[in-house]
């Protein structure tokens, strides 16, 4: 799976507690694209990467997603969207 990701989105995941090797090596080879990234993801990196970002989606009492963990929501809604999911 090709997903594109923009720069702030790359700089979350980067910066994320907890990363795993396996993701570290995908930012690591992203390409440049469109003033952002794209990741080359297979399957299993795409579930860890969806993973990754689910525990760093925090909300409101009113369950509304904070502004500092939106990132992490958009690129959750991303990979479950994507038709290669």
């Amino acid at each position: 799976m090709d997903l594109p990701v923009t720069s702030q989105q790359y700089e979350v995941v980067r910066t994320a507690k907890h990363l795993p090797d396996v993701l570290r090596n995908v930012l690591d080879t992203a390409q440049r694209r469109d003033g952002g990234y794209v990741l080359r993801l297979t399957y299993e990196e795409a579930t860890a990467l969806n993973e990754l970002c689910s525990w760093n989606v925090r909300t409101d009492a009113d369950g509304n997603v904070v502004a500092e963990s939106r990132p992490f929501d958009d690129l959750v809604r991303a990979i479950l969207m994507h038709p290669d999911f």
